[in-house]
């Protein structure tokens, strides 16, 4: 599995091309209709010729998802830059989560492996929550003067959201999108409320 887009190949143009077919395709048909020979048909071209930008389709999966969270954490920033105080910041990027994946599903599967595909993202091993989370994270934890690592609670809530995420995206959450972010911002703030009551040398 290819965990990195692929050194530039080609003429940039038709890389964007075949990365933005393939969204396309994902998104109107699902992941099991993207193929190379179906990207080809698309941007008029022969198979074999897909291979002069991207050495396989898991190369241009893996674009798709450097691509994914390069523009998630672009989203988690804006949404909490002009915010003061951490408890908001972090609740403010929870929405711009939320708002990202019910808006780019078939980014969203690439990044995190759903649709049947691997996960694409990219240093995994150093934790899943994008990095301006796991600074607003670690800032409540030191405004609560707590002794707790940052990139472990931005991970356990990512992981919270994660799992409504995955859980609404198929279509079929009871009472819908709205309340299962309703039911996700209730737990997400229990998350919170309880590290706050930590006693400082919690881990």
């Amino acid at each position: 599995m290819a965990n990195q887009a692929e050194p530039s190949r080609g003429r940039p143009a038709r890389r964007r091309e075949i990365v933005d077919t393939a969204r396309d395709i994902a998104a109107r048909q699902g992941w099991p209709a993207v193929t190379v020979r179906a990207v080809a048909a698309r941007i008029g071209c022969s198979a074999p010729a897909i291979y002069q930008y991207f050495r396989d389709k898991d190369a241009v999966l893996a674009a798709l998802a450097a691509e994914g969270q390069d523009l998630l954490a672009a989203a988690l920033d804006e949404a909490a830059a002009d915010l003061s105080g951490p408890g908001k910041k972090l609740r403010a990027m929870l929405r711009a989560l939320w708002a990202f994946s019910l808006a780019n599903r078939e980014l969203y599967a690439v990044m995190f492996g759903l649709d049947g595909l691997a996960p694409h993202r990219r240093a995994a091993s150093q934790g899943i929550a994008p990095p301006g989370f796991v600074r607003a994270a670690a800032e409540f934890l030191a405004k609560h003067d707590l002794d707790a690592d940052g990139k472990d609670l931005a991970d356990r809530l990512i992981a919270t959201a994660h799992g409504f995420i995955c859980l609404t995206l198929p279509g079929d959450f009871p009472g819908g999108s709205d309340r299962a972010f309703d039911l996700l911002s209730g737990v997400f703030d229990a998350l919170l409320k309880n590290v706050g009551r930590r006693s400082p040398n919690a881990r």
